[in-house]
């Protein structure tokens, strides 16, 4: 199997991207795993996670991959913002942070 291209997806995403190939065809033994786990762990429809990404590109500080890690995440205090980027070389600063939470409790 050749790899045509690669691009980061949040966890919605990649759950509707399922759906999609689902309906296409029968998924493999592995495809279907990943369908199951997705269904079980998915917060937010794939939509809200695009408009919420909208929102996030508002602080420039984030780059795409730390915008997805949100999403998938939907940190809740600051602390767990933190966390999120506690071995990141990103250093945020409070207003920052408490953008993100503000973001993320909109979505919730």
């Amino acid at each position: 199997m050749e790899i045509v291209s690669e691009e980061l997806v949040s966890v919605p995403e990649a759950k509707e991207i399922m759906v999609k190939r689902s309906k296409e065809r029968e998924l493999v033994y592995e495809q279907n795993i990943c369908s199951e786990f997705l269904n079980k762990i998915v917060r937010l429809s794939s939509d809200k996670a695009n408009h919420m990404a909208e929102e996030l590109k508002s602080i420039i500080i984030l780059k795409p991959r730390y915008i997805i890690l949100i999403i998938d995440m939907m940190p809740d205090t600051e602390e767990e913002v933190e966390v999120l980027f506690s071995k990141e070389r990103t250093n945020l600063k409070k207003e920052e942070i408490n953008q993100i939470i503000n973001i993320v409790k909109k979505y919730k």
